[in-house]
């Protein structure tokens, strides 16, 4: 079973050509994006030989391999997913800097984490805020230093 999340037809809106400071040209399209960053297994969680339940066979796919043996595996579609060895600034370049720098071009954005408890949403964040607060300052020192 494939579960494959779509933005309603009524949701999308095109728009012309525009540059954002992170992005380059391109023709925007309004929707809601959703990634999903698998964390690795903690320290404690490998001393308690515990199994990793979910793979990334690819950028857009989840699978749930169900270590227990309970049900089938179940395999689930993303706009981005990514996987536990990959780093924060990583899920920031790839999966929140174009929304985060979209702000400076006066467009409306939100960027969130939602999950269970102890699942890695303030660890993703304080790495997305920290680069976005980063980036932000060098587009206003730039911009500065063109006046």
């Amino acid at each position: 079973m494939v579960g494959t999340p779509v933005t309603p037809a009524s949701k999308m809106i095109q728009r012309t050509p525009s540059t954002t400071p992170g992005g380059g040209t391109r023709v925007r399209e309004e929707k809601i994006l959703v990634t999903v960053r698998v964390r690795p297994l903690s320290r404690r969680e490998q001393a308690l030989y515990d199994l990793i339940a979910w793979d990334c066979p690819d950028d857009h796919t989840i699978l749930f391999k169900n270590p227990n043996q309970e049900r089938s595996a179940t395999s689930y579609k993303f706009d981005k997913v990514f996987d536990p060895s990959c780093s924060t600034l990583k899920v920031y370049e790839e999966g929140a800097k174009n929304v985060a720098l979209s702000a400076l071009t006066g467009i409306n954005a939100t960027i969130f984490a939602y999950g269970q408890t102890s699942s890695g949403k303030t660890y993703t964040m304080r790495g997305i805020t920290e680069n976005a607060v980063t980036d932000i300052f060098e587009h206003i020192k730039n911009v500065s230093c063109a006046l």
